[in-house]
């Protein structure tokens, strides 16, 4: 049993899963296990039993040999993060424990060194406090609102940028608020909708509703979210877009957009001004004529006269009057052209009413051809004002051709569409002008003849009702197609 003891102790230092030591009062090694030299960045070797622990190692800190002398009277000395720079400069973590051994007498014999390297410990807790620093820097700096909330809706985390959306402090809202405190009651439908799609994806959104502020305010936002899990309990974290300044850019926009239809509007008129005046001179010159002899055939007594007077003039007057009510009707403002449901027929005839007349008069042909019922959604002015548009370039090309006319058809189209195509006899488009003829104020006709704004308006009313206009390539003639989504 002699050497049990120290076998025992020897096999203890090896197995140890930390760098230990033991050294007699001068620091020279007793013994040491493998793991040792490696923990001070050196490579395993012979043994160091009877060598200076100073000289092996001659860089150690001057901090370390004070711990040493201390602990050989003191007693135990230990450190969970030791940072030294070696003499190579590569930076060393450490967290050691020293504590003296007794001999039999029960004196100090020496010291027994434990010592772990935990650099990569330190590099890892370092990855993870700044990831940490930069969500938190994210979630403090973002533009977007960033809320975490309980399933109940109780907010628990806001960041700046929600709090301005809401007007409350971070004191008032985080613990202190919930989701349906500043949700209107209008939006119980679509919120259930959202609670579901959570419930069901773990997720919700795109979803637009408004908040309603301290001040009293009604804040339009976007919210988009998702479910996460801590401890076994659900939350939502929610990503909030304050659309304040979109809205009042879309309502712009959109003062924009119909100062720029009536003024195309207006425009028109004025290029078919003189076909309007025609257009009601004739019945104009029926009526006076009829007046005129009237008063004789009263005299007279021809009955059969005076009646067919009176019916001519009543027919001048309603197609005067006719004339008159498309164009009040054309050029009203788009605030007052309400959103409905109307056969594409009505919208062709409406067109027709303001166009045919200055079209025959100068000679060009015009056929109708018809072939839908459908309906579509939408400002029936508007869209009139499109096929307006359309026959005014299509007659500008047709009355300088040799052929001179104009077809307008209607018809079904792929996908629960309807076209309405409107080709003339004209010589065409180039590729050159098709390249900038939706291009607001580009125009081919002679100045004073037209403003450059027909195809612009056009195109951004038909997109606005979720349609295309295009130029059929694969038509032998000028073909412009206006291509709208059919109502079932």
């Amino acid at each position: 049993m002699g050497n049990e003891p120290a076998l025992l102790f020897d096999e203890l230092l090896r197995t140890l899963p930390l760098a230990a030591a033991m050294f007699d009062r001068d620091m020279r090694y007793l013994a040491h296990n493998d793991r040792w030299l490696p923990l001070h960045g050196e490579p395993g070797g012979p043994s160091l039993v009877g060598r200076s622990h100073y000289e092996v190692f001659p860089d150690l800190p001057p901090t370390w040999h004070a711990v040493h002398r201390r602990c050989l009277t003191e007693g135990v000395a230990e450190t969970g993060l030791d940072t030294y720079v070696r003499a190579d400069g590569r930076q060393e973590h450490i967290r050691w424990r020293v504590t003296p051994w007794h001999d039999g007498g029960g004196a100090i014999g020496g010291l027994v060194i434990y010592a772990e390297n935990i650099g990569d410990q330190v590099r890892t807790e370092e990855r993870l406090a700044e990831r940490e620093s930069l969500i938190r820097d994210l979630f403090e700096h973002s533009p977007l609102g960033l809320n975490l909330c309980r399933m109940d809706g109780l907010w628990l985390e806001s960041n700046p940028a929600f709090l301005d959306i809401i007007g409350y402090s971070r004191a008032e809202a985080d613990g202190g608020l919930t989701y349906w405190q500043l949700t209107p009651r209008k939006y119980d439908a679509d919120e259930a909708v959202q609670l579901e799609q959570l419930r069901t994806r773990r997720r919700y959104g795109p979803y637009e509703k408004e908040f309603l502020r301290k001040d009293g305010r009604l804040v339009p936002v976007r919210l988009n979210g998702f479910l996460v899990s801590r401890d076994g309990e659900d939350y939502i974290w929610s990503l909030i877009e304050d659309l304040t300044a979109h809205r009042e850019l879309e309502a712009k926009l959109e003062e924009e957009r119909v100062t720029a239809i009536q003024t195309s509007k207006l425009a028109t008129v004025g290029e078919m001004a003189a076909s309007f005046a025609h257009e009601i001179n004739n019945p104009l010159g029926v009526i006076d004529a009829f007046a005129f002899t009237l008063e004789d055939a009263i005299g007279s007594g021809d009955q059969e006269y005076i009646e067919e007077a009176v019916r001519s003039i009543r027919v001048a007057a309603a197609r005067a009057g006719k004339i008159v009510h498309g164009l009040r009707k054309f050029a009203r403002h788009p605030d007052s052209d309400p959103i409905e449901d109307v056969e594409i027929e009505t919208v062709i005839d409406d067109a027709l009413d303001l166009c045919q007349a200055r079209i025959r008069t100068h000679g060009v042909e015009l056929s109708v051809r018809v072939t839908t019922a459908g309906r579509v959604h939408g400002h029936a002015i508007e869209l009139s004002q499109v096929v307006v548009n359309l026959l005014n370039n299509a007659f500008d090309a047709a009355r300088e051709s040799k052929a001179k006319w104009i077809r307008i058809t209607a018809t079904e189209g792929a996908g629960d569409t309807i076209q309405v195509a409107i080709e003339d006899s004209g010589a065409g488009v180039s590729p050159t002008v098709e390249a900038s003829m939706y291009r607001p104020f580009f125009t081919t006709k002679p100045v004073g003849t037209g403003t450059g704004l027909g195809l612009s308006i056009s195109r951004v009313i038909v997109e606005r009702h979720r349609g295309t206009i295009v130029l059929d390539r694969a038509m032998p003639h000028t073909c412009f197609r206006m291509i709208l989504p059919r109502l079932p």
